[in-house]
């Protein structure tokens, strides 16, 4: 959606996106190579990769490789983003925005750290809470990246390091994300990925060795109807992403 209507429409948004999980609740929407029908929104056709007739997301994204646990106080570890353009046009200025929702409402964005690699270098993604106590991480490198490219049907992988502060709380997390095209204080959403749950734990916690974190559209849930809850994180972690973008760097 455009940026500058996102504060807007948030609400209407977040709707939009309950209503898009539910009906592909059954669908494994992490798998890279395609990507699932956006909601109905007009300004959908003014990206600027796609032909802007299409009823899918231009970028089709997943959330793979990270590990099931982290340590509080630990070295920072390695999960990535696959990002793969579904047009025949070449897709530029694209940002992820990552919402982090644990269980409890009780993480902070001074209790993590996350970096992202870049063509030009590893950069700082930027923290903010959410006023539903979500953190939403935004991949612009402190006001100071262009965004990323990704060329006509090709593909691009995004390393991504994560790392918890030794007083930050234990317990589990959920990471979705939504991809943003910026175009100046404009943009649109142009992809979505979701599925990546993992625990917090102390560093003397047990943890089984060589375990993987679940991924997919079936492990959006802590229970009952929290597709619904993953959709409306992801909708307001859009609406705070969209107002970093258009933040000039200080």
């Amino acid at each position: 959606m455009r940026l500058r209507k996102a504060l807007a429409l948030g609400a209407a948004l977040s709707a939009a996106l309950v209503a898009a999980t539910a009906s592909t609740a059954g669908a494994d929407i992490g798998t890279g190579g395609g990507a699932r029908p956006a909601p109905a929104w007009p300004s959908r056709a003014q990206a600027t990769c796609g032909d802007g007739k299409s009823t899918a997301f231009p970028i089709g994204a997943r959330i793979r490789g990270g590990p099931a646990v982290y340590r509080t106080g630990g070295g920072p570890q390695t999960w990535y983003l696959d990002l793969t353009n579904t047009t025949n046009s070449l897709c530029t200025a694209i940002h992820p925005v990552v919402v982090l929702t644990d269980k409890a409402r009780a993480l902070r964005p001074a209790h993590l750290r996350m970096e992202f690699d870049t063509p030009s270098g590893t950069l700082p993604v930027s923290l903010e809470r959410s006023d539903r106590d979500e953190i939403i991480a935004v991949f612009d490198g402190g006001s100071a990246f262009p965004g990323f490219t990704v060329a006509a049907g090709g593909s691009l992988t995004v390393r991504v390091g994560l790392a918890f502060a030794s007083d930050a709380p234990t317990g589990e997390i959920l990471a979705d994300a939504a991809l943003v095209q910026r175009k100046g204080d404009d943009g649109e959403w142009i992809g979505e990925a979701g599925g990546y749950r993992f625990t917090v734990e102390g560093p003397q916690d047990p943890v089984e060795a060589g375990s993987l974190a679940h991924t997919g559209s079936r492990e959006r849930a802590y229970g009952a109807g929290a597709g619904a809850v993953a959709a409306l994180a992801v909708g307001g972690g859009l609406v705070i992403g969209a107002r970093r973008l258009r933040t000039p760097a200080r």
